[in-house]
């Protein structure tokens, strides 16, 4: 996690206090430009995540400063849903990952994918309805222009896999992509 700059906010006045909080940098890790907290326990009665003010996620992938030399290098750039999905990637020694904040991809996240230097664009969104519909909504908008795969996994989503099951069950689908 120390690559990512992530810890825990402990000032009560804060709007992420008790939260476990990540920067986002902008695509050349020059620039915060914005933060995103998630909840430490999961019977916290607001928002799962949370993110600062005037922090539009649509306009960055999260991880894609630390990940964009390795997706030039592979030509493969492997997209999940978010930042706990990325932070396991790389827990597995799969670094051309990047999240994109959700279910949905943005045109400036489209764009950013364009120029990224990557052929292939692997699909590795949850297996819940609104991860289903990220896939197929991503394929329409992507296929004409990359490779698309789509690795098979039966776990809600990456980030509740352990390094043990992606390297059992994903690595061997991914052969030549990381």
């Amino acid at each position: 996690m120390d690559k990512f700059d992530v810890g825990v906010c402990l000032d009560s006045t804060k709007p992420m206090y008790n939260r476990v909080v990540a920067p986002v940098y902008d695509d050349d890790f020059k620039y915060i430009v914005g933060c995103v907290g998630r909840v430490q326990n999961e019977n916290h009665n607001g928002k799962k995540w949370v993110n600062s003010k005037n922090f539009h996620t649509g306009s960055y992938l999260y991880g894609y400063w630390l990940a964009k030399e390795k997706i030039r290098e592979l030509k493969t750039v492997i997209l999940v849903e978010g930042q706990g999905d990325v932070w396991r990637m790389h827990e597995a020694g799969i670094e051309n990952v990047v999240g994109i904040f959700g279910s949905s991809l943005s045109d400036s996240q489209s764009r950013t994918l364009e120029t990224s230097g990557a052929f292939t664009i692997v699909i590795m969104t949850d297996n819940d309805e609104a991860g289903k519909k990220a896939k197929n909504s991503i394929k329409s908008k992507c296929s004409r222009i990359f490779n698309i795969v789509e690795p098979e996994f039966d776990h809600k989503d990456v980030g509740d896999m352990t390094v043990e099951q992606i390297n059992l069950e994903l690595k061997p689908q991914l052969e030549g992509l990381i």
